[in-house]
């Protein structure tokens, strides 16, 4: 009984795994259109180097999210979704960053899963 009850445990926890696996690069995906729609690239560039047109222009330069993970390695998902929402200097990040307060708590979420996706 005990083998049977465990190994309904482990079935279970590999389902959900794989199911949270697909859900993430599924909003990993939404979070890449909404990253060009929104124009995070204009700054961040287009692979998260820091590169993008306006982000060359700037004072405080964007990170370079694919050299070790920039700016983002100290930020749990927490911190990131909040600097999307509210702007880099909410997190103490460059106040350059402007906020995204329009965007949805699951477009924000879709965004973060994608810059994660940009660390290197």
């Amino acid at each position: 009984m005990k083998t049977a009850v465990v190994a309904g445990f482990v079935a279970a926890a590999c389902v959900v795994g794989l199911t949270a696996g697909r859900a993430l690069a599924q909003d990993a995906k939404a979070g890449a259109e909404i990253y060009t729609k929104a124009g995070c690239a204009k700054c961040h560039g287009d692979s998260g180097a820091g590169d993008g047109a306006m982000g060359l222009k700037l004072k405080d330069k964007p990170s370079n999210w694919a050299a070790g993970g920039g700016g983002l390695k100290d930020l749990d998902d927490a911190k990131i979704a909040e600097s999307i929402k509210k702007g880099g200097g909410a997190v103490g990040k460059s106040k350059a960053m402007p906020a995204y307060p329009k965007l949805s708590d699951a477009e924000v979420q879709s965004v973060v899963a994608y810059v994660k996706t940009l660390k290197k």
